[in-house]
């Protein structure tokens, strides 16, 4: 039986601002729903961790262990929407905890966005808290307004940093409805006595973040990519945290951004002399999240299906053979992309993707760049792609039988992808334009996913049947739900030819 996780998470949403040395919180009585305040202090101390490069803290994530207050414990922070952050905690006194040595469960969620790289202290930061929690007529808790008055300490040179700063944190129990108007309320009032948002988003970055890389001064189209591919690892690296607790979608989210960086590179290697072995990496590391990702979608897609069978028990026996087939596949192919995830061949990918971002920043400065990066001429490569995936259509087209058909169509499918996410890099040029020209793509992509879905479906149901000792009830059901895949197949291969034409005609503009 697998160890349960000591892990726990929870989402905060909280805003950060700069306080003066001198002066006083505004008060804050009679902001909304507020009906009583208590005010304490409480005194924390706090060992930020991150590796010689600083590694966690460029993808926007922090590593602590804190004694004092409420949370004593090891945390790692993720990055989420605006003022929201995921907080995963793990307690001093859990298994595998110290006093100087993250716990190798958190130590395994960072292993990709680390690099594989060790931690060691990177920031001590001791903080005397005044704390204004403010309540509600029934007592409960809607918000934290903190004065933090900081002393830290840097690992690498052990300079001190002094500052005072203002925390607002909204507490869940607040509602999502009032959350925002409690938010904006405290702010106006924060301001009136002169108090403002913060420049920095943590206490962290503000004492390491000088020590962070600088953007470099690129040429038009290598900005375009290098700003494309910093954002896709980035999506990548807090995926690959997600896929490792198995939160949902988290696979599709990071294939996905693995293609997006494959048909990057692919499509403008030529433009930048990039090094085209990744592409071959990139598509090792895609097959094997694949299997994972593709069972999810197909159990749903059958799952939901099942209600179109016309009598109840064959619903009912379909069903539960579909979620049986399903849940055995599912979690071997999670196996599989974990060990994909822990696989030295991944870190020296994730290592070989840093050196080409970094070898972009040092691309010349425009001034005293070449006309081989003239962004128009990166809308070139994309017509060279287009030209591809004409031709794969027109193939389908000529196709003899259905099999043939499917095939053809599938690499259509996959073409089609690569020209999309290459209009992605160069979006900037023209924004308003590409926005119209990736509707379109969303379109056909849509038609081709559903016929890719209804001919992998077919595949599975075919494989469900084969087992042994199945009830004539879902054997019945099974073969309704294959006649129904096969239909849709047939619907969406029709559609192809005017869907793509009319993508095509939409992005010509960029290079007619």
């Amino acid at each position: 039986m697998p160890q349960r996780s000591a892990v726990s998470s929870a989402t905060e949403t909280e805003r950060k601002y700069t306080a003066a040395d001198s002066g006083s919180l505004p008060d804050l009585a009679g902001l909304p729903r507020v009906a009583g305040i208590d005010v304490d202090t409480v005194e924390l101390s706090a060992q930020y961790y991150d590796t010689a490069d600083l590694r966690l803290l460029q993808s926007k994530i922090t590593l602590r262990r804190r004694e004092g207050g409420d949370d004593a414990g090891w945390h790692v922070k993720l990055p989420g929407g605006v003022d929201t952050r995921t907080e995963l905690h793990f307690p001093l006194d859990g298994a595998g905890a110290s006093s100087d040595e993250p716990p190798a469960e958190l130590m395994n969620l960072l292993l990709g966005v680390r690099r594989g790289m060790p931690v060691s202290l990177a920031a001590l930061l001791t903080t005397s808290r005044h704390r204004h929690r403010l309540q509600g007529s029934d007592g409960t808790l809607l918000a934290e307004v903190v004065e933090d008055d900081v002393v830290a300490v840097r690992g690498s040179d052990g300079a001190e940093v002094n500052w005072r700063e203002i925390e607002v944190e909204i507490a869940p129990s607040a509602g999502s409805h009032d959350m925002a108007t409690l938010f904006e309320a405290i702010e106006q009032r924060l301001a009136a006595g002169g108090i403002s948002r913060s420049f920095s988003p943590s206490k962290v970055h503000r004492v390491l973040g000088d020590l962070l890389p600088a953007a470099p001064e690129l040429a038009e189209g290598a900005r375009y990519l290098r700003d494309y591919l910093v954002h896709e690892l980035h999506t990548l690296d807090l995926s690959d945290i997600a896929v490792r607790r198995n939160e949902p979608d988290a696979v599709h989210s990071m294939r996905k951004a693995s293609r997006r960086i494959r048909s990057a590179v692919q499509t403008y290697a030529a433009d930048f002399g990039l090094d085209e072995a990744l592409v071959d990496e990139l598509r090792w590391f895609g097959r094997r999240l694949s299997p994972s990702r593709d069972l999810e979608v197909q159990w749903e897609r059958l799952a939901e299906r099942v209600s179109e069978i016309p009598v109840d028990p064959y619903r009912e026996a379909t069903k539960t053979r579909i979620d049986e087939y399903f849940s055995a596949k599912s979690e071997t192919a999670r196996i599989e992309a974990l060990a994909a995830l822990d696989s030295q061949r991944y870190l020296s990918l994730l290592h070989s993707l840093d050196t080409l971002v970094d070898e972009l920043g040092k691309t010349l400065p425009a001034r005293r760049r070449k006309s081989e990066l003239n962004p128009e001429k990166l809308a070139q490569s994309v017509a060279a792609v287009a030209k591809n995936v004409d031709k794969r259509v027109a193939r389908v087209l000529k196709a003899d039988d259905p099999h043939e058909r499917d095939e053809r169509m599938h690499r259509a499918r996959k073409g089609a992808k690569r020209m999309r996410y290459a209009i992605e890099v160069i979006a900037p040029l023209h924004p308003k334009r590409t926005t119209r020209i990736l509707a379109r793509f969303d379109d056909f992509q849509d038609m081709l996913g559903e016929f890719q879905d209804s001919v992998v479906s077919r595949e599975h149901l075919l494989d469900i049947l084969s087992e042994q000792g199945h009830a004539a009830e879902s054997s019945f059901g099974l073969g309704i739900l294959y006649r129904l895949e096969g239909e849709i197949g047939r619907q969406q291969a029709a559609h192809l030819e005017p869907a793509w034409k009319k993508a095509l005609r939409s992005a010509e503009k960029l290079w007619a």
